[in-house]
């Protein structure tokens, strides 16, 4: 039995470290399903700490809130929709694009996220941990024969962060925390007519940020969570293909991947019921231009102007058993995307979350969470001027989305006690 358990602990964690092929019309990119126990309650509560090691994402400082040694696997599905239907320019469409199609199908497409924590108490007043994300990520595909295409085919985005931290748990009021964020991103974007490649850029790097946190317990029901992610700078080095000129060649493309800040608050109003909330900043803003330097071919830089992004959520968590926790939440995302540059491969909105999760403690080992998401995205307009030989774009996203979570929380040494 212990080594059937081992073998499970494995198979999860390489799971987890496998990385995620990208979220799709998340906020911007960023890819908020970090967490099963969070994501029932549309993230309230997130930097505050839980039942599981998830917050360690939001804030390194809830590390110290976990003795021994304890370990959490995630696995979230995102299945989103969003569909551009009468797709026209501002003139009409051109003789020479008579049979393009007016719609641009589902863009959106399934994206499996997988999270890994690990967090390990060295003494009463130290802790070190480890979480692996893909915290941002993105994957659309607009019909390859339809007017979008043009400005955006497939697009995909896929980033995997490592980041080892440290807790220390100064008194029963204050904790503090700090890690390393290791992050590798890679996209990889193409253009199309006519069902056939007209431009692709594709690049990676490496690159390196910071977590901080902190948590107040001013008294026994009361937990105060801020939490902070750095920036992250990267310089994508790939190769650029113009299929008008035939032309291949070396492409770089800078790109800040931003910072974020979450504050959350729980607050216990009864022994088996509590409140949560959270607002989660990231800067967005950061994201101005889309610009390829050093290619034969010099395309123009794409404005993107994005704004700062906002998550205001609010959730609930009922203990109805011992064994069995309940919750529910509800958030209001403010996206970063204006209308005035909004894009085909990015068509975001602002959205309305609602959310219901549970978890179960199976035995002194192993707990349980789930979580489901329905995503209510406001429609999104598409306004692009003819120019650069493309006949401008009108349209307009409609769209949804759901999540679907689950994860494990282990205790190794009563696991392998127990087998």
């Amino acid at each position: 039995m212990a080594v059937r358990a081992k073998g499970l602990i494995a198979a999860v964690a390489l799971l987890a470290l496998s990385g995620a092929a990208g979220s799709a019309l998340a906020g911007g990119f960023e890819i908020h399903e970090q967490s099963a126990e969070f994501q029932g309650m549309s993230f309230a509560g997130a930097a505050a700490g839980g039942m599981g090691l998830s917050s360690m994402f939001w804030n390194p400082a809830t590390v110290t809130g976990h003795s021994g040694w304890k370990s959490d696997y995630n696995a979230t599905l995102i299945a989103p929709y969003s569909r551009g239907k009468n797709q026209t320019t501002a003139g009409g469409i051109p003789a020479g694009l008579a049979g393009f199609s007016a719609s641009s199908g589902n863009i959106g497409k399934l994206a499996l996220v997988p999270a890994s924590y690990d967090s390990y108490q060295v003494n009463d007043m130290f802790w070190v941990g480890l979480a692996i994300n893909s915290p941002f990520g993105m994957m659309t595909r607009n019909d390859g024969n339809s007017l979008g295409a043009l400005y955006g085919y497939k697009s995909k985005i896929f980033t995997f962060d490592i980041n080892p931290m440290a807790g220390v748990k100064l008194n029963d009021m204050i904790s503090l925390g700090f890690g390393l964020q290791v992050n590798y991103m890679k996209g990889n974007l193409t253009t199309a007519k006519n069902n056939l490649i007209t431009s692709k850029i594709k690049g990676d790097d490496w690159g390196l940020g910071f977590t901080l946190g902190l948590t107040l317990t001013p008294t026994e029901t009361t937990t105060i969570g801020i939490g902070y992610r750095s920036r992250i700078k990267h310089k994508l080095k790939g190769n650029f293909y113009y299929q008008p000129t035939g032309t291949t060649g070396p492409a770089t493309v800078k790109h800040t991947l931003p910072d974020m800040l979450t504050v959350s608050l729980r607050q216990q109003l009864t022994p088996d019921l509590a409140l949560l909330g959270s607002v989660q900043w990231t800067n967005w803003s950061l994201f101005k231009v889309f610009d390829i330097e050093s290619t034969p071919v010099n395309p123009p830089a794409e404005a993107y102007k994005w704004k700062d992004a906002w998550l205001f959520s609010i959730g609930g968590e009922y203990r109805y058993s011992d064994a069995l926790t309940l919750r529910a939440g509800y958030a209001y995302e403010k996206s970063p995307v204006p209308d005035a540059t909004r894009g085909v491969r990015v068509p975001d909105n602002d959205r309305h979350w609602l959310s219901v999760g549970a978890s179960y403690v199976a035995n002194d080992w192993l707990t349980l969470h789930a979580g489901y998401s329905h995503l209510f995205v406001k429609k999104a307009p598409v306004n692009i001027a003819a120019g650069g030989g493309r006949p401008g774009l009108k349209t307009t996203y409609k769209g949804n989305v759901n999540i679907f979570a689950v994860s494990a929380t282990v205790d190794p040494a009563k696991l392998f006690a127990a087998h």
